[in-house]
């Protein structure tokens, strides 16, 4: 990574607030998997004071990249930028490199290929489950999944926004080969307030997955295919916080090359969620009392994109009553890639953000990540609990007025 972590390791004065909001810590309580004890660990890697092992990797791969801790931090820390320096540098390191090899190689690197093979396998061995969460399928491994579709919505026929026009729509992978729902209801949002969005053809992975292990070169060449893309465009939405903080705050610092680092700076201040760009006045505000909702902030979400209040004022002016929950910012336990390494670890955080869910009496998770909204619906399922998730565009589109719907 084209960042220089050493500027970093002297702004940490170890007062330990990051422990506080630490999921990770939380469980394990364990000062190497505080995010004070990462910065300890990755400065003595690039000193070379400190060998790497299995359980070095081990403490830097247990880190959901939240930026709970960047967010408290009184000297603004980088931790997520220090964490995915030093995993860069133990990516080659043997540990558990069958597992990662797959991920990096091909899951993350050959999406198209990985999600059509997941539909695939889904079918074949899966056991599909009807839910108010959605169409799921229960694998033989006994986990749930979301249905992912053999045809990716920006290749299909159902994709007739080809034509460039000033206003990007990127999808991500989640979006783009699961919730085709979410892509419909970004469309109506844009039009009704006054935007033909551009859906290129053939959309590929923003290179999140691939950089959170570590693999920045195969991140950067993710990167450059998706900024191709959106050349002539003056905005580029996204409905995927993940994504969307991957391509505003991430891609800069890809590219040791200062003519491609600008590129990127250039297109990160074009990146909007949809929230940001749906126009108010546009929702009729009746006939949706009864329905109690409860907002889920995304990590990348509010963190990265700083984007928390809209979405909650635009639920509020379509006419949905908002009941929070005691810890509506703490992470679902996803984390990417985590989810797969640390499966243990990241259940037992997913089942306390379903339990701060529950106590809201709620009847549905509202949120602006697709990868929240798989997670928190597998376990919802998992529980046996009637609570629906949908994305925020879901409950919004219900609340167009007729005028402004196409």
């Amino acid at each position: 990574m084209s960042y220089n972590q050493e500027d970093q390791y002297s702004l940490c004065v170890k007062c330990g607030k990051c422990r506080s909001v630490c999921p990770v810590f939380h469980e394990l309580n364990e000062e190497g998997a505080s995010p004070r004890g990462k910065i300890t660990l990755v400065q003595a890697i690039f000193d070379n004071k400190l060998e790497p092992s299995k359980r070095t990797k081990k403490f830097i791969s247990e880190c959901l990249l939240c930026t709970a801790c960047v967010a408290v931090c009184p000297n603004n820390v980088q931790t997520d930028l220090l964490v995915l320096s030093a995993r860069e540098k133990l990516a080659d390191y043997e540990g558990n490199k069958l597992i990662e090899t797959a991920l990096t190689k091909f899951v993350f690197a050959k999406t198209d290929v990985s999600f059509r093979l997941a539909s695939v396998t889904e079918q074949a061995l899966g056991k599909k489950l009807d839910s108010e969460s959605g169409i799921f399928y229960r694998l033989p491994t006994n986990r749930i999944v979301p249905e992912v579709r053999r045809v990716k919505f920006s290749s299909s026929r159902k994709n007739r926004y080809t034509y460039k026009t000033k206003t990007g729509f990127f999808l991500g992978c989640l979006i783009d080969f699961i919730y085709h729902d979410i892509v419909e209801d970004t469309v109506k949002l844009l039009e009704s307030s006054g935007k033909k969005p551009y859906i290129p053809k053939d959309q590929a992975c923003c290179g999140l997955p691939a950089l959170s292990m570590g693999n920045v070169e195969q991140a950067a060449k993710q990167a450059r295919a998706v900024m191709s893309l959106f050349d002539n465009t003056d905005m580029i939405v996204t409905a995927c916080g993940s994504c969307g903080s991957m391509m505003k705050n991430y891609y800069k610092f890809l590219f040791d090359d200062a003519e491609d680092k600008k590129k990127a700076e250039r297109f990160a201040e074009k990146v909007k969620d949809i929230v940001e760009v749906i126009d108010q006045g546009i929702f009729v505000n009746e006939g949706h009392a009864s329905d109690l909702i409860t907002y889920h902030d995304p990590c990348h979400l509010k963190r990265g994109m700083n984007v928390s209040k809209k979405p909650r004022m635009l639920i509020g002016e379509a006419g949905y009553k908002i009941l929070e929950m005691k810890a509506p910012d703490r992470c679902c336990g996803l984390g990417g890639a985590f989810n797969i390494k640390h499966r243990k670890l990241s259940t037992a955080i997913t089942k306390e953000k379903i339990d701060d869910i529950h106590s809201t009496g709620a009847a549905i998770v509202a949120t602006g990540c697709p990868g929240c909204m798989a997670n928190i619906s597998a376990m919802l399922i998992e529980q046996d609990l009637n609570v629906k998730v949908v994305h925020t565009v879901n409950l919004l589109v219900k609340a167009l007025k007729k005028n402004t719907a196409s």
